[in-house]
């Protein structure tokens, strides 16, 4: 049988929206549509850190010196 939950990916977990019925670590397997919202990519995005390295001033790669004036 197949059911369908829904829940909040946060701080690496999963967690149930509503109150499901299933045993203590059950296994399963979750599938994420590909037409997720932007909202929720930006929010995923934010908390997994994976932009993190935009706040370290080494990685500004351009300068005032790249490229020419139009």
């Amino acid at each position: 049988m197949t059911q369908t939950i829904r829940a909040i990916y946060e701080n690496g977990i999963f967690k149930p929206i509503e109150r499901i019925n299933l045993p203590q670590h059950q296994e399963v397997e979750i599938i994420v549509p590909h037409d997720i919202s932007g909202k929720y990519i930006t929010f995923m995005a934010e908390r997994g850190g994976s932009f993190d390295f935009l706040a370290d001033q080494k990685e500004d790669i351009y300068t005032i010196n790249d490229g020419e004036p139009l």
